[in-house]
């Protein structure tokens, strides 16, 4: 073959091995993300509980700062008593909605709860946070509910209301977030805990 027949073969052969390998570059990224992508319960984001029934207004949660923020929201059944979540990633919610719901991921962005609706970070470490979050997200999802909140801290976790789900997670990560003590928290402790800081408020 003449030298400039060998020239060009060559160089279709180097362009093809290139672009298969950009290919790969470009390719790989993409799966890898879409591997990371939580499992969450968008066809729930809406859904009313027990605890809605004497909501007025409701507003949308909405993304966080930081991965391990913590949202608290109006609710009441028969009494006030609230409502908290904890965010796995800034765009999604660890919660336990309330009685006939399991524990579950949803979307911030689409998640409506009763306003007014807070949101705060936990002063520790990003670390911290983080580790709280990755608990809540991994081993406290698709728990029943637990209507029993005055013995909460001292329950298995077979059952799990939502402050519990908030407090299990952070005690995870080394850390108490109950303002008061005792063998139940709720969602008031937690964010009048001296750990927590308020940065948002949405009505």
């Amino acid at each position: 073959m003449p030298k400039i027949g060998r020239f060009l073969v060559s160089s279709i052969a180097a362009g093809a091995v290139a672009g298969m390998a950009m290919t790969g570059v470009l390719v790989a990224p993409a799966l890898a993300v879409e591997a990371d992508v939580p499992d969450v319960s968008v066809a729930a984001d809406d859904i009313s509980t027990a605890s809605d029934a004497d909501c007025t207004k409701k507003v949308k949660v909405g993304n966080s700062r930081y991965k391990g923020d913590i949202f608290h929201s109006y609710a009441k059944t028969v009494v006030p008593h609230n409502h908290v979540g904890i965010f796995y990633t800034t765009k999604i919610v660890v919660e336990a909605p309330g009685p006939g719901s399991q524990s579950k991921a949803r979307t911030a962005a689409t998640l409506n709860k009763c306003g007014p609706v807070y949101k705060m970070y936990v002063k520790a470490k990003q670390s911290t946070r983080n580790k709280a979050a990755n608990y809540a997200y991994n081993s406290l999802r698709g728990k029943s509910y637990d209507l029993d909140f005055a013995v909460n801290k001292i329950n298995s976790t077979l059952r799990l209301n939502c402050s519990e789900l908030v407090w299990r997670a952070y005690k995870a990560a080394g850390i108490e977030l109950d303002h008061n003590g005792g063998t139940g928290v709720y969602p008031n402790d937690i964010k009048n805990d001296d750990s927590t800081v308020v940065y948002s408020t949405r009505r």
